[in-house]
């Protein structure tokens, strides 16, 4: 029986890059799991998929805390906290409580509010054939639809946005060399929430966070530490992937007229637009796991405690899986992507990325048409969520400023 040791040896960064493609099919022929400094590297899908459901394995988002250096204070205690990390039957009933405010039932009510918040973001761009995407509409679209939502009223949405920007290093593995930005985000966040958490048990409304206060299972209901984790664990995760993922998405049609003229005209294929995009160029390219009961795997014996990183990202160019893996077509149909992880994990806010992905894109392609890069997108580090600092397009102005 081989060990990890006897895997082809990688860095951290491989299979993020464009170049690396042929190299990763040259390395997947040889083993599905390859080694970095850190543990494996799982870039075969079938071995992805299946081991998102393995039991066997749980989250290693704490042990990768840990690993830099980061074993206390609130950003540390909202992460313990934290759905992403409960495992078992604590993970069962959180996902108990809180499912129905998640479901396409709940979700699909609040497109038009999504469409009315990008209609906002693009009146400042009427007369304008040009914009920097990330600054002007990115980073404020999934935010405010978030915080609408939730019932956070609209004068404090930039304050949320400073704080979710700070916390974005949590899901990387430069949090060590960020850790004061991000405790300084994740107390001003956990802060407001407590307190907005307090003011919905007083006065209900009809948003989310009384839906989640509200939330019960048998006599069950979330402690406030819970509250306050998955409510910030919401806000950070609805902000930061869906930011970088509609960036990302966009980046790509602006390099693939054809599919962008073709989405504007046929706008019922968004919903395959973002699978495509997703499975393209994912804002999350693994899900980080460590063994906690020795497995097999590949025919590599991994014994407890080793770490894994279930890469999403090549299992979505596996040319087992995938004809033409690295063409971009929004008419595709067959396996799934899996941006959203799976099994017992799979992304609670799944339903509601793909609605706020889906109507932007729709409301875009019909705005922005002959989209086009207008400069060198300027990219964050890959060690974490990935996707465009900057992403300057321009498009042929039609003269109306109707996104309706």
């Amino acid at each position: 029986m081989k060990t990890l040791d006897d895997a082809p040896e990688v860095d951290m960064l491989f299979s993020l890059g464009e170049d690396s493609a042929a190299e990763l099919e040259r390395l997947r022929a040889r083993s599905g799991i390859l080694r970095t400094p850190i543990g494996g590297l799982v870039v075969r899908r079938d071995l992805v998929v299946r081991l998102l459901a393995d039991r066997r394995l749980r989250s290693s988002v704490l042990d990768l805390l840990r690993l830099q250096g980061v074993t206390e204070g609130i950003t540390y205690d909202l992460m313990r906290h934290s759905i992403l990390v409960a495992e078992g039957d604590a993970h069962m009933r959180l996902r108990k409580l809180v499912n129905r405010a998640f479901t396409p039932r709940a979700i699909d009510p609040h497109r038009p509010l999504m469409r009315e918040v990008l209609a906002d973001l693009l009146d400042p761009l009427a007369g304008r054939s040009s914009c920097e995407l990330v600054g002007e509409i990115a980073d404020h679209y999934p935010i405010r639809v978030m915080c609408h939502l939730l019932g956070v009223p609209e004068d404090d949405h930039d304050d949320f946005a400073a704080w979710n920007k700070a916390i974005t290093w949590v899901l990387s593995l430069e949090l060590g060399a960020h850790l004061e930005e991000a405790e300084w985000g994740s107390a001003g966040l956990d802060d407001y929430v407590g307190r907005l958490v307090e003011e919905r048990r007083r006065h209900p409304q009809d948003d989310m966070i009384t839906t989640l206060v509200q939330a019960e299972e048998a006599g069950d209901r979330l402690s406030d530490w819970e509250l306050r984790a998955l409510v910030g664990g919401l806000l950070f995760a609805g902000f930061d992937t869906t930011r970088n993922q509609l960036g990302l998405a966009m980046a790509l049609f602006a390099t693939h007229p054809d599919q962008w003229a073709l989405l504007a005209e046929r706008p019922e294929l968004a919903p395959r637009a973002v699978e495509e995009a997703m499975r393209i160029r994912g804002a999350v390219g693994g899900v980080p796991r460590v063994v906690v009961e020795p497995i097999e795997a590949d025919g590599y014996h991994l014994p407890a405690g080793t770490m894994l990183m279930l890469s999403t990202g090549a299992a979505n160019h596996d040319t087992a899986a995938f004809d033409h893996h690295e063409t971009f077509d929004i008419t595709r149909q067959g396996e799934p992507q899996l941006g959203f992880g799976g099994g017992a994990h799979y992304c609670l806010g799944a339903n509601l990325a793909r609605a706020e992905l889906q109507e932007a894109l729709v409301v875009l392609a019909r705005r922005m048409p002959g989209l086009a890069l207008d400069g060198e997108p300027r990219w964050r580090t890959p060690l974490g969520i990935f996707g465009p600092e900057e992403l300057p397009v321009r498009w042929e102005e039609t003269g109306s400023s109707s996104v309706a």
